[in-house]
């Protein structure tokens, strides 16, 4: 497991009046700088400072939380995925408000917006989020027409008829998946276009169950045969399990 920040002595800051009185209450650095060591973590690799009437938190090079005077803030993770990030910027951030995911998806209330590519979001008084870090939610379905297209041209099903009456006799021989022969994409397409000669190679491979084949097909020839069909969303209800889904760039 890797080192995660632990802010457990750190004061939450949840508005900038907040804010302002964290930056009050930092006591200076003795021999200065640009800014002042956190309240109770005096640790150069941590700062908060003043820029113009915006009140900067800042992790390491990265100025990760910035609270303006309208209530809004800033969000900025530097490209960085790490739940050290998510623990720092949910130390300065409004009550009910999350960084999650190693700073992939933001959390407001009951709604899971996602963060496209670590750039900066802001997020009004009022919990509207903008900016050119937000993105869209994706979640990619099999179109279960152009697959089955895909499939039998691939020659996949004679595959698959095959392998469901010739496993039940060979399994209790078959090496552990660590054991057997590794084959590439391109070799499983060649061993399915041979035919029932090349199945038996292909099913003591390590990619040679089924459903194991078929998911290689997809991956490989999915985006170019129309396999899938997407869904967008712009945020998410926070009970959705986020499983399956990805972050592309809005627009």
């Amino acid at each position: 497991m890797g080192f995660v920040l632990n802010m457990y002595d750190v004061p939450y800051v949840t508005s900038y009046a907040e804010a302002v009185a964290f930056y009050e209450r930092s006591v200076p650095w003795r021999n200065g700088g640009e800014d002042r060591p956190l309240v109770n973590k005096r640790h150069r690799g941590m700062g908060v400072r003043l820029v113009g009437d915006a009140v900067v938190f800042r992790y390491h090079t990265t100025d990760v939380v910035s609270w303006g005077p309208d209530g809004s803030y800033e969000i900025d993770n530097g490209r960085y995925y790490s739940r050290s990030t998510c623990e720092f910027a949910n130390n300065f951030m409004p009550r009910m408000h999350w960084l999650m995911s190693e700073t992939k998806h933001l959390r407001i209330n009951d709604h899971i917006h996602p963060i496209w590519d670590c750039r900066r979001l802001l997020v009004s008084a009022d919990g509207v989020v903008s900016g050119p870090g937000l993105g869209r939610f994706m979640k990619r379905t099999v179109n279960r027409k152009q697959a089955r297209t895909l499939l039998k041209a691939l020659g996949y099903y004679e595959y698959l008829d095959w392998h469901k009456a010739m496993y039940p006799m060979v399994q209790d021989t078959m090496p552990p998946r660590w054991k057997r022969e590794h084959v590439r994409v391109d070799q499983i397409v060649e061993l399915l276009a041979q035919g029932v000669y090349a199945y038996y190679q292909l099913m003591m491979s390590n990619g040679g169950e089924p459903d194991t084949v078929r998911e290689v097909l997809y991956a490989a020839f999915g985006d170019a045969r129309n396999v899938w069909d997407a869904a967008y969303h712009d945020r998410l209800p926070s009970a959705t399990n986020l499983r399956g889904y990805d972050v592309v760039m809005k627009g």
